[in-house]
C-alpha cells in the first residue's frame, strides 16, 4: 500500500486538498503526470513516470526527504518492507545503516535526476536506483520518485534474491572490484560508508595491495562522483618542486616559471577528491601548507600573498608505518591526526588468500579479452597460484597474468608454467662483470651498476621505493636512470 491512514501530515500543505496528483497515487500505486502540458514539459520534459513492468520498484519520498511510501516490487527486490519505512526520514535510515546512501539525499541537494549503485545494508542487496525530482510552480522539489532495479552481470541476466557480498562488483568509473574474503569485504563496506562524508580518509597498506582503487570506490561512491578524481603521487614529484606542483604559482613565482603561472593539482580538484598518494613522501616543509589546506580548506599558490578557497575532499594513502615516521621527526604530528580520521587498513594479498583465485580469474579473462587470445588456466595452475607469498600483492598477480596471456604457448596454462614464471622473477640479475673478461674496472663497475638499477626498477612500483631498496637517495637514482637510460 502506498499511502496509509495519517501520513498526510508528512505531505505538502497544497496536497492535502485531494488534488489529481495525489489521487492517482493513492489508488493506483502510479505516479501519472496528470498535469497541463506546460508543466509537464517543465518538469519532466515530456515524458510522464509510470510503472510500466513488475519488475520495477518505486520509493517515494516528499520534498523534506520523508518517505511516502513503496510499491511491491521494491520490497521484492530489497527485502524491506514498506510498513517498516513508511514516515522515516532518509537521514534516519542512512544513519540506521538501512542504506549506505541515499539517492533522495543526492536529488534534494543537487536539484537533479541521480543514478547510482544503492547497497540495501540492511538485507545485503544491492540495486541501481534512480531519484527523480518533481518541481512545483517555482521550481521546488515537492516529490523524489525513486525508481530501483535490479542489478545484471554481463549476460544480462537478472540478478533474483540477495546479492551476495562476495559477488564481483561492476563499478562505474572503477570497474571490477574483488571481495571475496571477509577481510576485504569489510574494507569495500567501510569505503562506501566513508563516502557519503567529507571526512579526510587515510588508506594504509603495502605496496600493490590496491589501495587507489579504494580510493576510487569513495570518490565513485560520493556525492563529488561528477566532479575531478585528481590523482598526486608525491614520491613521484621531486621535493623542491612538490609546492609548486600542489599548490601552483603566480607568473614570475620562480626563475624557470611559466609565463603565464600555474594552477596546480589542488585547483585541478575543485569540487571534487584529491587523492595524495604515497603521503609519506611529502616534504616537512611543504606538511605545513597541506595542514592548512585540510583546516581551512584554503591554500597560498607561490609568489601570491592572498588565499584561495577550495572546495575538495582529501583520502591519503601510505605504505609507510607513518606512526613511525612521526615519532623519528619525518612526519608532522598534527598532519597525521588531521589526515587519519577515518583509517582503512587494506591487507596484504597473503593475508586474505580468499581473493587470489577470483582475482587471477578476473584479470586472466581482462586480458584474453584484451589480446583476443583463448586460453584457458587449469586448476593445477591455480593451486601454484595459491602456493606463492606474493611480495608485490594484487599489483605483481596482475602482472603475472597478463604475462602468462601474452607469452604462453599453447591454450593450457599450466602449473609448471606458472611455477617458471615466478621463479624467472624472483632470480637476481647476473652480475655483468666476469673475471674471465678482461674489462675496465670503471666500465664493469657501470654495468654492474646499470643492471641493478634496472632489476630494482622492474621490481619496485616507484623510483622512490627502488632508491630505498638501492641505499642511494631518488634524485641519485633518477640521475643515474638519466645517464643509463636516456
Amino acid at each position: 500500500m502506498l499511502f496509509e491512514e495519517g501520513l498526510s501530515r508528512y505531505l505538502p500543505e497544497y496536497w492535502k486538498d485531494g488534488s489529481d496528483h495525489l489521487l492517482a497515487l493513492h489508488k493506483t500505486n502510479l505516479l501519472e503526470n496528470t498535469l497541463g502540458s506546460k508543466q509537464r514539459t517543465r518538469n519532466y520534459q515530456g515524458r510522464s513516470l509510470r510503472v510500466a513492468d513488475t519488475e520495477t520498484g518505486f520509493y517515494y519520498t516528499n520534498g523534506q526527504a520523508y518517505t511516502l511510501g513503496v510499491n511491491s516490487a521494491y520490497e521484492c527486490l530489497t527485502g524491506l518492507h514498506g510498513d517498516e519505512l513508511l514516515g522515516r526520514n532518509m537521514n534516519e535510515l542512512v544513519d540506521n545503516r538501512y542504506f549506505d546512501r541515499s539517492v533522495s539525499l543526492m536529488v534534494l541537494e543537487q536539484g537533479r535526476t541521480v543514478t547510482i549503485l544503492q547497497h540495501v545494508l540492511k538485507t545485503g542487496q544491492k540495486v541501481m536506483v534512480t531519484g527523480n525530482p518533481v518541481f512545483d510552480e517555482e521550481g521546488k522539489i515537492l516529490l523524489v520518485v525513486t525508481t530501483v532495479k535490479p542489478l545484471r552481470n554481463n549476460k544480462g541476466k537478472k540478478v533474483t534474491g540477495p546479492t551476495p557480498a562476495n559477488h564481483l562488483v561492476e563499478l562505474e568509473g572503477i570497474g571490477t572490484v574483488v571481495a571475496e574474503s571477509e577481510a576485504m569485504k569489510q574494507v569495500v563496506n567501510r569505503a562506501i560508508r566513508a563516502a557519503y562524508s567529507d571526512a579526510t580518509v587515510l588508506i594504509q597498506g603495502e605496496s600493490g595491495v590496491g589501495k587507489e582503487v579504494v580510493a576510487r570506490i569513495i570518490h565513485e561512491y560520493s556525492p563529488r562522483k561528477h566532479k575531478p578524481f585528481v590523482v598526486v603521487n608525491a614520491a613521484a614529484i621531486p621535493g623542491e618542486l612538490f609546492e609548486a606542483e600542489l599548490f601552483g604559482y603566480r607568473p614570475g613565482a620562480f626563475t624557470g616559471a611559466r609565463r603565464e603561472g600555474y594552477p596546480g593539482l589542488v585547483k585541478a580538484a575543485e569540487g571534487g577528491t584529491l587523492f595524495l598518494d604515497e603521503i609519506s613522501e611529502v616534504p616537512l616543509s611543504a606538511q605545513v601548507k597541506l595542514l592548512r589546506l585540510i583546516q581551512n580548506k584554503e591554500f597560498y599558490p607561490l609568489g601570491s600573498g592572498q588565499p584561495e578557497r577550495i572546495d575538495v575532499r582529501i583520502v591519503a594513502a601510505s605504505n609507510q608505518d607513518l606512526v613511525k615516521l612521526v615519532r623519528e621527526g619525518r612526519f608532522r604530528q598534527d598532519l597525521y591526526y588531521r589526515l587519519n580520521v577515518i583509517p582503512i587498513y587494506v591487507p596484504s594479498l597473503a593475508n586474505r588468500r580468499e581473493d587470489i583465485i577470483p582475482l587471477a580469474s578476473h584479470f586472466f579473462k581482462l586480458y584474453t579479452d584484451r589480446y583476443n587470445i583463448k586460453k584457458i588456466l587449469t586448476p593445477e595452475a591455480c593451486r601454484e597460484l595459491l602456493g606463492y607469498r606474493w611480495p608485490g600483492n594484487v599489483r605483481e598477480l596482475q602482472n603475472l597474468m597478463e604475462r602468462l596471456v601474452v607469452l604462453s604457448s599453447g591454450v593450457t596454462i599450466t602449473a609448471r608454467m606458472v611455477a617458471t614464471e615466478l621463479e624467472a622473477q624472483l632470480e637476481q640479475p647476473a652480475a655483468c662483470f666476469s673475471p674471465g673478461n678482461p674489462e675496465n674496472l670503471e666500465k664493469a663497475v657501470e654495468e654492474f651498476e646499470k643492471d641493478l638499477i634496472r632489476h630494482a626498477l622492474q621490481i619496485y612500483s616507484s623510483q622512490e621505493e627502488a632508491s630505498r631498496a638501492l641505499g642511494i637517495h631518488r634524485s641519485t637514482l633518477a640521475r643515474k636512470i638519466k645517464k643509463y637510460f636516456s
